[in-house]
């Protein structure tokens, strides 16, 4: 008790020389920077070797050095090599199902079900000692999600007997845990055995009950059962609606042939500090340049990007010594990129949650209303790529891990659970730096409900985030490895961080086991040589591109694709005719099939809107959709934001006046037309196909394919501009607007198909784009118009009391009528503006 006591004095007099307990402590607290604050003895070193400035006067207590204290030794009969390393390159050719079924009264599943969550990649992991509750049913009722919920020695085990009768969730019980592992016996699976590895039984009997960790588990399950997306939370996190108070996106969207070939659309910043204020005395500011020109600022406050509604707050696990130094950043001073980035290149993204936000026990000591506490979750907030120099904490809350940085799950188990997760993110991010892989923040997707806390116990197990993050920042700083495989690289690194005293042994030891375990379940490490590494470990490069934007909102436009072998689009390249400008194309470098983008300005077409989107999305890729939007309705703005952000479609909401809309669509095409062939202006009562007759059944990706390698493809070979070659109408008939008048088109009756010459264009990227009106029509003498074999089905007839609701809205966004006014007023009204 007198050890604990003297440590969180300690930290007090740490916190109160930074000024960080000043609330609390208005009187009495010393207002001395973070650096005079340091413990240590008044002059000299400490007893670890530490420096300690000459003229700080009287502290007390040791700081911890960071410096080498022991030599770890492997036990005997055993090496520092692992069974990994030398399976990394090449795997087990079938992976070990290391994980039995749990019995029918244990929650377990069918092999149709088990197949299913296989096949749909997308897994959840939480551990608990509760019974269920809103953030553990948020994430039971996600579609195409399956949950896997690890259960403790006191948590109830019987209250999840109705939960696991879904196909999508399974519950590991503390004595299914007992007897996990298929092959408890010792026997090797997926290994040779003459390598002596256990293929897990080892890992599992380390993992403690009552035991955060156990959550290694989970992770674990999910990775055996084919995961390649994991979201990490906590069960006091549920996820937030969005606008309409229905709709509860998922984390992330896997696609099984996309894969993570897409990107994401982001912010990126370059911090500037503010200008020190003139009273400032000339000593100090000389002492705060040397010190940060001393120790590289490599701490990355992604909280005060995010419109927090706390001033000056920060994440659990940023160093607490560096925070006066982050409140200096000037946000608004900052220099800002909007773009997108590969999702191959990110390994982690966390999500910020709303209510009482992962903030230390000093930020919930000493801030009123610290558990009333939001980020900017508007339509147009942004997710935040963390600087590739730099190092930002994330938890164990809402995160989630993409398959490349598997690796990187696991918790440590020498650590307290208020530190586990930060020492997780931080030796993670060390490693990511090799690979090329990035950390995301995004907006709010949960709200965290707290149960009750011992604020003060909370401090005292969050001491090594206080004491020791700096120096850990530091030691990851200068850490380099020359290993060859990933695996070994990871284990050194463990070691190190044992060596100089950040973890005990049995993490050393865990680790080992957890990386022989994946290679055991078939997880391929991702390769230290591969595309995405860095010759220099600590670069600041990332493939981070800057986009163009409306009203601060990005969509993807580069990189080009559609240039010749100097890099000349055809209205750049000064030739006449196209065909020479085609036969100077690199057609091996650039897509296969032939992309065609959509643009699509929309206000409250809600359900149709829904129906379009997944049509074309699935169609021709979310990322070839193009959505300006000026909804009202909350349904509309709460998918479009699920479309966005989730799926990866352009959107862009505005409230651009119908006067400036032809401006913004023509300039939209112009910005995309080269890194497309083909550009349509629709709207969202029209779904894009290929016109088949009776004996044709060609289908749109059958139309596009080819493009590149055929050089008498139809699509290559048109002049220019061209047009919609038919179009089909549908509308609905009278039982299905009795029944709904939100009837989803599959349910509406097809009229004759129609050669309308003038209906639709179809605009050619290769040329100049002169303009794009609102209708996206086609304006060309019908002797002189080409053809393509698109074709529309257009569903402009709705049932009527949609009709009436949207020429309303129409006529009062554009102040034709008021709201308020009544139906004979708005007749008078519209009758003066005919």
């Amino acid at each position: 008790m007198k050890a604990r006591n003297a440590k969180m004095l300690s930290l007090l007099g740490v916190l109160v020389g930074c000024n960080l307990l000043s609330p609390l402590f208005r009187n009495t607290a010393k207002r001395a920077s973070c650096a005079q604050s340091s413990t240590g003895t008044s002059s000299g070193t400490t007893d670890e070797g530490s420096p300690v400035p000459a003229d700080v006067i009287g502290s007390t207590g040791q700081r911890f050095s960071g410096q080498k204290i022991r030599t770890f030794v492997p036990p005997e009969g055993s090496s520092l090599s692992l069974v990994s390393s030398s399976l990394e390159s090449s795997p087990p050719s079938s992976s070990s199902l290391l994980f039995k079924n749990p019995s029918s009264e244990e929650g377990g599943k069918s092999s149709d079900a088990i197949s299913a969550c296989r096949d749909l990649k997308q897994w959840a992991v939480v551990t608990t000692i509760h019974e269920p509750n809103p953030s553990i049913n948020s994430v039971a009722n996600l579609r195409r999600w399956c949950l896997v919920i690890v259960g403790d020695t006191i948590t109830p085990d019987s209250a999840y007997d109705e939960l696991v009768t879904k196909d999508n969730v399974f519950y590991l019980s503390a004595s299914y845990q007992k007897e996990l592992f298929i092959n408890m016996d010792g026997k090797t699976t997926g290994v040779d055995k003459e390598q002596h590895h256990t293929g897990g039984k080892q890992f599992l009997e380390m993992m403690p009950f009552k035991s955060f960790a156990r959550k290694n588990i989970g992770y674990l399950f999910a990775i055996n059962h084919g995961a390649q997306v994991i979201y990490d939370f906590d069960d006091d996190n549920t996820l937030l609606p969005l606008e309409d108070g229905e709709t509860v996106p998922p984390p992330f969207h896997f696609d099984n042939e996309v894969g993570f070939d897409r990107t994401i659309l982001l912010k990126s910043v370059v911090e500037e500090k503010k200008k020190e204020k003139k009273k400032e005395k000339k000593k100090e500011k000389k002492k705060e340049s040397e010190a940060e020109s001393s120790t590289p600022a490599t701490a990355f406050n992604p909280y005060i990007f995010m419109r927090p509604s706390h001033d000056d707050s920060w994440p659990r696990g940023f160093p607490i010594d560096k925070l006066k130094d982050s409140f200096k950043t000037d946000v608004k001073e900052s220099k800002i990129y909007v773009g997108d980035l590969p999702l191959s290149s990110v390994g982690v993204i966390q999500s910020l949650c709303n209510g009482d936000p992962d903030t230390d026990a000093v930020f919930r000591m000493t801030r009123p209303g610290s558990t009333e506490f939001t980020f900017d979750r508007s339509t147009t907030s942004m997710s935040l790529l963390i600087p590739s120099s730099s190092y930002a904490p994330y938890n164990a809350q809402a995160t989630t891990h993409l398959y490349n940085a598997f690796w990187g799950l696991y918790l440590p188990i020498s650590v307290p659970g208020r530190v586990t997760d930060i020492w997780r993110s931080y030796i993670t991010q060390r490693i990511m730096k090799d690979i090329g892989l990035h950390v995301v923040y995004t907006p709010p997707i949960v709200h965290h409900d707290r149960s009750v806390h011992d604020y003060l116990s909370d401090f005292s197990a969050e001491g090594d985030l206080y004491e020791k993050t700096t120096k850990l920042l530091e030691f990851l700083e200068g850490w380099s490895s020359d290993a060859d495989t990933l695996s070994e690289r990871i284990y050194a690194l463990w070691v190190g961080l044992y060596e100089h005293d950040y973890l005990g042994e049995q993490d050393v030891h865990a680790a080992r086991e957890w990386l022989n375990t994946l290679v055991a379940i078939g997880y391929r490490f991702p390769d230290i040589h591969g595309a995405n590494s860095n010759s220099n470990p600590l670069s600041t490069t990332s493939p981070f591109q800057v986009q163009p934007t409306v009203g601060g909102q990005p969509y993807r436009s580069f990189p080009y694709f559609n240039v010749d072998r100097d890099g000349n689009r055809f209205s750049e390249s000064g030739q006449n005719k196209l065909q020479d400008w085609l036969s100077n194309v690199d057609w091996e470098s650039r897509p296969q099939n032939a992309v065609v983008k959509l643009i699509l300005m929309t206000m409250d077409e809600w359900p149709l809107l829904k129906s379009w989107v997944m049509y074309h999305g699935e169609l021709l890729g979310y990322e070839n959709l193009y959505i300006i939007d000026s909804s009202t309705n909350t349904h509309c703005i709460s998918f479009l934001r699920y479309a966005r952000d989730v799926l990866g479609a352009n959107v862009l909401f505005s409230d651009t006046n119908l006067n400036e809309v032809e401006a913004l669509l023509t300039e939209i095409g112009r910005k995309i037309s080269g890194s497309s062939d083909f550009i349509l202006k629709v709207d969202t009562d029209e779904f894009l196909t290929v016109y088949s007759d009776n004996d044709d059944h060609t289908t749109v990706s059958e139309y596009l394919s080819g493009f590149a390698q055929n050089a008498n493809h139809p699509l290559r070979l048109l002049p220019g501009d061209a047009r919609v070659g038919t179009v089909q109408p549908g509308k609905p008939n009278k039982s299905v607007c009795e029944e709904d008048i939100h009837s989803t088109p599959d349910k509406f009756m097809l009229g004759a198909v129609v050669d309308l010459y003038y209906f639709k264009s179809v605009f050619d990227s290769r040329q100049n784009i002169k303009t794009i009106n609102l209708g996206g029509h086609y304006f060309v003498d019908k002797e002189q118009a080409a053809t393509t074999r698109f074709h529309i089905v257009h569903y402009h007839a709705r049932c009527i009391e949609i009709e009436i609701e949207n020429t309303k809205r129409v006529l009062e966004r554009h102040d034709f009528i008021s709201p308020s006014d009544s139906d004979k007023k708005a007749k008078k009204e519209i009758g003066k503006n005919v």
